[in-house]
């Protein structure tokens, strides 16, 4: 399973969403593609997941890791942009369902199969409340430093072999 499968299943499964990618889409994600042009199905409160801008590697020898920062999204269409008591409720509730998300991820840390949560950490994880005034949504946006296990493998068998590079390497190395 992938870190975006992971938070997938929890918009199927969170009391409030209950995402059903059939009937009521609550989801959408970068991975897939035919989801993202759906705004006018998204149902609310939606969940939408990017992959971030890249990743990095961390660790040291013998423990490697490939670090990924995924942005997560939780919004909730308003029926009244100038209704303020109801954006405000709107940013409360996304809140309300950032932190189970994200108590739920401290919880899944130990289950050996969710190994890219296991250096999950709560306090590398920040947050903006965020407005789209031109569809009516508000809530919640955050950054989610997600890291999976790096195992360096020999490469020789994924390159071409090449006589002429390796004599030219072996006199000027050697």
């Amino acid at each position: 399973m992938t870190f975006i499968e992971y938070i997938e299943e929890l918009a199927k499964r969170h009391v409030d969403i209950k995402h059903d990618p059939v009937n009521a889409i609550h989801f959408l994600s970068s991975e897939n593609r035919k989801h993202t042009s759906m705004d006018s199905e998204l149902c609310y409160p939606a969940i939408i997941i990017d992959r971030g801008s890249g990743l990095s590697f961390s660790g040291g020898p013998g423990s490697y890791f490939k670090d990924k920062m995924f942005v997560l999204f939780i919004l909730i269409h308003v029926s009244d942009t100038s209704d303020y008591s109801e954006i405000d409720k709107a940013f409360e509730k996304c809140e309300e369902i950032l932190c189970d998300i994200l108590n739920k991820m401290l919880e899944d840390k130990h289950n050996p199969e969710l190994r890219f949560l296991r250096t999950f950490k709560l306090e590398d994880v920040e947050g903006d409340y965020v407005e789209n005034v031109d569809y009516s949504q508000y809530g919640i946006m955050a950054v989610l430093p997600v890291s999976d296990t790096y195992k360096p493998i020999n490469c020789s068998k994924r390159f071409l072999m090449d006589r002429s590079f390796d004599e030219t390497f072996d006199k000027t190395f050697n």
